[in-house]
């Protein structure tokens, strides 16, 4: 397309020039293979976004608590979690993931934290949803891990592809995977042992 009054040539100079000075923009502070522009939201350490999956949390939590998980996940291992079990394990990840979040978002070194963190968010609504198609029935904890867990780890981990090194991707997707197996591994002992 050619404006009026002007040349293709001339347009292309423009366009050219626009995407130069766009380029010298670019912020490399936060390590990124790409680097990333200053002015774009959502760094993928960004304390606005990581600190989201707090509250999220917390909501997940309470889906699970007022919808019965303790007694639901009984129907696939076959008995039910202790309440106390459930409160502890769940605690003791809150503190984690506060203390994890705190040092990603101070940290490029420890940026990896943050794509475990969401890993862990949409690994856990994966298995929400397996559960609930396995049993046949409502899986509590479901609803708020697709609301809310999706777009904040699905966000998280498509800005950390962008703008981490691979490094740091690879860690903090593969830490996410080790950790949410060992917290599977901790309930469904628990609810074995009756708690």
């Amino acid at each position: 397309m050619t404006l009026p009054g002007s040349s293709a040539g001339s347009y292309g100079a423009v366009t050219a020039a626009v995407r130069a000075s766009e380029d010298a923009s670019t912020d490399n502070s936060q390590g990124g293979r790409s680097g990333h522009n200053s002015h774009v939201r959502w760094h993928y350490r960004d304390a606005a976004l990581l600190w989201l999956f707090v509250p999220a949390y917390v909501l997940h939590m309470a889906e699970e608590w007022f919808g019965g998980f303790p007694l639901w996940i009984g129907k696939i291992v076959g008995h039910p979690l202790q309440e106390t079990a459930y409160v502890v394990i769940n605690g003791i990840a809150l503190v984690l993931v506060v203390l994890g979040i705190r040092a990603a978002v101070q940290s490029e070194r420890y940026g990896w934290v943050g794509v475990a963190i969401a890993t862990i968010a949409l690994i856990n609504t994966v298995a929400h949803a397996a559960g609930a198609a396995v049993t046949g029935s409502y899986s509590p904890g479901l609803i708020s891990a697709v609301v809310l867990y999706v777009p904040l780890g699905a966000l998280t981990i498509m800005r950390a592809f962008d703008q981490a090194p691979r490094a740091q991707v690879t860690r903090g997707v593969v830490a996410g995977i080790v950790i949410h197996t060992i917290v599977f591994a901790v309930g469904f002992a628990c609810a074995r042992m009756g708690g």
